[in-house]
């Protein structure tokens, strides 16, 4: 039988059918947005009030691109009609695909709502107003038609907005015509855009809120918050299990990725323009292998245990001996012992026993254990913070309060793990030291582990009172607090596990009566779905440099966005508990 000869098709033609198959799929993407958009805008009208908006500026339309692996391209234009507005912000949106060959995996659309018209005088007003960096959650127009126009995520993650006038800082009247926004970087954005437009500076600028529209790889359209701390995320409105137990995942995913050769992690980015932290911290190392551990209690994924393996083994490299029952954690770098870090290689050793049982750590956990007890005073129970590790003299008395909520637990643990009733006895003497010296002030959520532990052991009033205390004289506080804290959370959740241990035994405490239960779970569920604003959803990620190396991860925002080790660490450490008890038990 003669054979058909196979017809070829040249690469231009394979190329120009690829073309075509993926323009049609990005144009769907911006079909799906704009029709969320076109819904939202037909249940409530836009509200542009403002005396200089003109009627050919009543819809101005942003659409923001980005393959995952590269910062958002965004661009934007306006129009009388929203149709039009629509159909010309597509088209630029298309150009840009074409000119950069982006391949979009993130889709993201932004409806300018509200506008509000500030004179430049008086815009400083607003921006000395702020405690935090990165807190002016608006986008901004440099003129009235919206020509110079930049979302609030390409104004803070570009660094545009400057607050380096913040009250913390240095600058002075006159010091800068334009001191709240940087005008070198937003040429420098600009350039990156190949838009030839340079900022210009009219007498007035033009802060906006947006309706924003998200479109993620899983084919759903995201309603984004529109203003307030959480805003450019989107809503959600329950932290339920599975929810938690997904960001669990993808953020313990996410340390895993940062393990380097030496069974050392990568510290920490800046991710606006990927800025890599060089230093290091053996405390934070250790806390950043025991969250790994509580995530695995969660979601049992075993791709975790060989990170955890290979920085236990790191760790316990760092371990000094004074002699043979005394040991010190080191941290390189300073050649210092730090009583913190003596605390959390006992917590993360414990840790690994109690999770996976296969290696017994309790030597080295007593003789850590002994090293604590030797930096404290055995009247006062006051504890010495840091020794030279050349010759274990003096180098600092104290250093920050969280080590001594560390080391406390950790004596605690050391008892459990060995039985030796001189570790309890020492935790139980530095908390007196803590009582008399009203360490409830501080809101430590090391404090909240140790007396949780405690007072399982010890069920004395004045413990309990105290432990209550720490969480229950900060609620509102922890409540209000601004940033997302991430310690904050912790610390509710396990002096709330401690409470229900209580509840559950029929507790008569005076001070324990006295809780309203409701207050706390309100303030516990709002701190978890306000914690979220650190959370680098991909509509986050997107406008920083790498977003594929931070997706899933959480970040402080106050700080440049900084997505260090231990910050995922605490966030990890806050859900984790949550989960078990809010999630697990169902609490309302």
């Amino acid at each position: 039988m003669k054979k058909i000869p196979k017809i070829s098709q040249n690469k231009k033609q394979i190329a120009d059918k690829n073309k075509l198959i993926a323009t049609s799929v990005f144009n769907n993407k911006l079909r799906m947005l704009k029709s969320a958009m076109s819904e939202s805008i037909n249940k409530e009208a836009l509200n542009i009030d403002c005396d200089d908006i003109e009627e050919d500026t009543q819809y101005t339309i942003f659409i923001s691109l980005s393959d995952g692996k590269s910062r958002a391209r965004v661009c934007h234009t306006s129009d009388a009609d929203y149709d039009n507005a629509w159909k010309k912000v597509a088209k630029l949106a298309n150009d840009l695909v074409d000119r950069y060959k982006i391949k979009p995996v993130w889709v993201k659309a932004d409806i300018v709502d509200v506008v509000q018209k500030v004179k430049f005088r008086d815009v400083k007003t607003a921006f000395l107003s702020l405690k935090y960096e990165k807190f002016f959650r608006k986008g901004v127009s440099l003129d009235s038609k919206m020509k110079m126009a930049f979302l609030e995520s390409e104004a803070n993650s570009y660094k545009l907005y400057d607050y380096t006038m913040l009250p913390s800082s240095k600058w002075k009247e006159g010091d800068d015509l334009v001191p709240w926004f940087n005008v070198k970087q937003a040429v420098q954005y600009l350039e990156w855009n190949d838009k030839k437009d340079f900022p210009f500076l009219e007498p007035n600028a033009y802060f906006f809120d947006c309706r924003s529209f998200f479109l993620d790889t899983d084919g759903k359209v995201y309603e984004l918050y529109k203003y307030g701390t959480n805003c450019g995320r989107r809503i959600q409105d329950e932290v339920d299990g599975d929810f938690v137990k997904n960001i669990l995942t993808t953020s313990s995913q996410y340390l895993t990725r940062q393990l380097n050769a030496d069974g050392r992690y990568i510290y920490g980015y800046f991710p606006s323009f990927n800025s890599v932290m060089k230093s290091y911290n053996i405390l934070r190392h250790a806390g950043t292998t025991w969250s790994l551990m509580c995530a695995y209690d969660v979601t049992k994924d075993g791709s975790l245990v060989p990170t955890i393996n290979r920085t236990i083994d790191y760790l316990i490299s760092q371990i000094r001996y004074k002699d043979d029952e005394t040991a010190f954690l080191l941290e390189e770098k300073s050649q210092e012992f730090k009583l913190g870090g003596i605390g959390i290689a006992i917590l993360t050793l414990s840790k690994y026993m109690e999770t996976f049982g296969d290696k017994d750590y309790s030597d080295i956990i007593r003789k850590l254990a002994n090293g604590i007890i030797s930096l404290q005073d055995p009247n006062s129970g006051k504890l010495t913070h840091v020794l030279n590790a050349v010759d274990f003299s003096v180098k600092e008395a104290f250093r920050t309060v969280y080590y001594d909520g560390e080391s406390s637990y950790a004596l605690t643990k050391a008892y459990e793990i060995t039985g030796d009733i001189e570790y309890l006895n020492a935790a139980r003497l530095s908390i007196d030291y803590f009582i008399e010296k009203n360490y409830i002030q501080y809101r430590d959520h090391w404090l909240a582990y140790a007396m949780n532990a405690f007072t399982m052991h010890v069920k004395e009033e004045k413990y309990i009172t105290f432990a209550l205390k720490n969480a229950w004289e900060n609620l509102d506080k922890i409540y209000n607090q601004p940033t997302s804290y991430h310690t904050y959370l912790e610390l509710l959740m396990e002096t709330y596990d401690l409470y229900l241990r209580l509840k559950e035994g029929g507790c008569e405490i005076e001070y324990f009566r006295s809780i309203d239960e409701s207050r706390i779970i309100d303030t516990i569920k709002h701190r978890a779905w306000h914690m979220l604003d650190g959370y680098f959803y991909p509509e986050y990620a997107m406008y920083m440099s790498k977003p594929d190396s931070i997706v899933g991860s959480f970040f402080v925002r106050h700080d440049g966005f900084r997505d260090r080790i231990d910050d995922n660490q605490h966030f990890i450490d806050g859900y984790a508990k949550y989960y078990k008890i809010m999630c697990n038990r169902n609490v309302n």
